[in-house]
């Protein structure tokens, strides 16, 4: 496995994963950073066997993104505050934008992670359903049938807000 040239082709997708996952934009940062540290340092545990790079290092970032979360609740367990901090140029601008992140990262929180996954890596890191077919390992249209699904749900779950 070339580091750079998979670091060069999946940066922005796993990027876009990340950042669906959680609120914060330093926290994605941070997670995508924790990520490709991992790739770098085991990539010569990388099998090509064993499956894609693409899905070793989705996989990667799904477990940090769970890390964080585990973190996060131990965090809120003694109280501590998290900041938000929206990418915004005016005041109101970042108002208008933390609400609509706030009301799509809820009803996010209430689909089965499976979907948010699917929904994440299709609609934020901009991967077609083979790609995910491939990086999760179902078939295509199963793929498709989750995220119509998930979007409905979704949809249902935005209305109630």
């Amino acid at each position: 496995m070339n580091f750079e040239e998979v670091y060069e082709r999946l940066f922005n997708k796993v990027f876009a994963y990340i950042r669906s996952r959680v609120r914060a934009a330093e926290q994605a940062e941070d997670i995508a950073a924790r990520t490709w540290q991992k790739v770098w340092d085991k990539q010569q545990q990388f099998d090509a066997r064993r499956g894609l790079p693409e899905q070793w290092i989705f996989t990667i970032a799904r477990n940090e993104v769970n890390k964080q979360y585990r973190w996060y609740a131990l965090k809120r367990l003694f109280s501590m505050k998290e900041e938000i901090i929206p990418d915004a140029k005016t005041p109101l601008e970042a108002l208008s934008l933390q609400e609509r992140q706030t009301y799509l990262y809820y009803a996010l929180q209430k689909l089965p992670q499976r979907e948010q996954d699917l929904l994440s890596l299709k609609f934020y890191s901009g991967l077609n359903n083979r790609q995910i077919a491939r990086l999760v390992g179902i078939s295509e249209s199963n793929v498709g049938t989750i995220v119509n699904r998930a979007l409905q749900k979704l949809r249902a779950v935005l209305e109630e807000l």
